[in-house]
């Protein structure tokens, strides 16, 4: 009976080392920022926050159509900005730091095809 006892509690001490571990592992810490984004209309819109919505480590997005400013809630323990500006790049926009590329950019609608920087 008694090596039972030490049996559990063992498993219960690892059972709460890795618990305390894991939850530390990743902090559910979150920061805000904002950059430009090319885009036209709701459609883009719609594009640019689906391509961030849905990933973990996004808290919340909003992409202003009047100022092509979006503002990303994340949690850069978890993704960090560079990759951001990626998925939106993928999905064909621009931001102030990665340019989509053309084989993806020529995809969009024709309303969504904003005008490129050189």
């Amino acid at each position: 009976m008694k090596s039972n006892i030490r049996i559990f509690a063992l498993l219960y001490v690892i059972l709460v080392t890795l618990f305390i571990t894991n939850a530390t592992a990743y902090p559910l810490h979150y920061e805000t920022t904002s950059f430009k984004v090319s885009g036209n209309c709701v459609m883009c819109k719609k594009r640019i926050e689906s391509a961030l919505k849905g990933n973990p480590a996004i808290k919340s997005v909003d992409w202003n159509v009047n100022t092509k400013i979006v503002k990303v809630e994340y949690n850069p323990h978890s993704i960090s900005l560079e990759k951001i500006h990626q998925l939106i790049a993928d999905a064909g926009h621009d931001t102030d730091k990665v340019k989509a590329s053309q084989s993806v950019y020529i995809k969009l609608p024709d309303c969504c095809q904003y005008e490129r920087k050189k």
